[in-house]
């Protein structure tokens, strides 16, 4: 559960709505001290009904590779889109980020690897979006 605590942290420090390269690269280096730590982990769950402490362990490994590909997936993208955004990078790059981005895991390197499937736009065009300005709601009758 430590593990678990640690990671909830660094993730919500780190890998929320405002984004730093320099703190992604340093959240994906506690992510990779944390899953050697996994490793390492010894269950001593005595209840008599269910190891609910081995069911928890099982999901943590998970959680750990996601969080893994969350942060390097954020790192890899140097802009600002929708909610997202990275002071470094401030504006939006659809010429290189208008992609939906998928991970695969490569046992070789124990790191998820990275490829780009463009967006079809053909049928709605992209638009800023712009947070800086109260909209107004729906008028009532």
């Amino acid at each position: 559960y430590i593990l678990h605590k640690e990671l909830g942290e660094w993730m919500t420090d780190n890998v929320t709505v405002v984004r730093y390269n320099e703190k992604l690269l340093k959240t994906d280096e506690k992510i990779q001290e944390l899953m050697e730590r996994y490793n390492n982990i010894n269950i001593n769950d005595t209840a008599k009904w269910s190891n609910q402490g081995a069911s928890f362990t099982r999901q943590l490994d998970g959680m750990l590779s996601l969080a893994r590909v969350i942060t390097l997936g954020a790192y890899n993208r140097n802009e600002s889109r929708g909610a997202h955004y990275k002071p470094e990078f401030p504006d939006r790059n659809d010429e290189d980020f208008l992609k939906t981005t998928k991970a695969t895991f490569n046992p070789a390197t124990n790191a998820p690897d990275f490829t780009y499937d463009e967006v079809d736009t053909s049928l709605i065009k992209p638009r800023k979006r712009d947070y800086s300005q109260k909209k107004q709601g729906a008028v009532k009758s």
